[in-house]
């Protein structure tokens, strides 16, 4: 398999957590690349040029972090990320902190490339906070760190890159002290370690 990446993208920092889960990190051929730049080598397998893209030997291109790992799992079921008595709970913290990704992406984007004093700017700032808020609280932080789901591992994910990217601007942890509690547990697992971003 081989797989576009980026070091600071929040999406492809989930394949590569649940590669590593899955004990595959070693099956595949990382490519990392700046998707801003348009890289051709990236744009030949993925028009939209983004992050993660995930090519299999077979030549099928996969794209868009909630679509890959959910391959995995199916296609790689074990060490199961999804117990089957828990599969809907797991899709729906997926979604949930994708979500939450999603609105912090676009209040980077929002600030990086239009007005960040706009009311869809605002808009996108407060969705990014009552997401942070509901991934936070749908955590169990009595849960333990040693067999985390996907669901567990998306939204550690997405809190993590929350305080690497909007630190006090979000203060969920001042609100969430267990939770990240938690998130500390969680990011002390080699597959997270091994891809934490530079100058994280």
């Amino acid at each position: 398999m081989k797989l576009f990446t980026s070091p600071t993208s929040p999406y492809a920092r989930l394949v590569r957590v649940t590669l590593i889960e899955k004990h595959l990190q070693d099956r595949v051929d990382y490519r990392f690349v700046d998707p801003w730049a348009s890289p051709a080598e990236l744009l030949a397998v993925n028009t939209n040029c983004r992050v993660p893209t995930l090519v299999m030997p077979s030549g099928q291109v996969l794209t868009e972090a909630g679509v890959i790992v959910l391959f995995l799992e199916r296609r790689y079921p074990e060490p199961r990320l999804m117990p089957r008595d828990a599969v809907e709970r797991v899709h729906a913290r997926l979604g949930q902190a994708l979500g939450c990704v999603d609105a912090g992406v676009g209040v980077i984007t929002e600030r990086r490339y239009g007005d960040p004093d706009t009311p869809l700017a605002r808009r996108r700032f407060e969705a990014l906070r009552r997401a942070t808020d509901s991934v936070a609280d749908d955590v169990d932080p009595g849960a333990s760190a040693q067999d985390p789901d996907l669901g567990d591992l998306a939204a550690a994910l997405a809190l993590d890159w929350v305080r690497f990217r909007f630190g006090a601007e979000v203060p969920w942890r001042d609100r969430q002290p267990a939770v990240g509690d938690w998130l500390d547990q969680l990011l002390g697992r080699m597959s997270f370690a091994a891809t934490t971003p530079p100058d994280a």
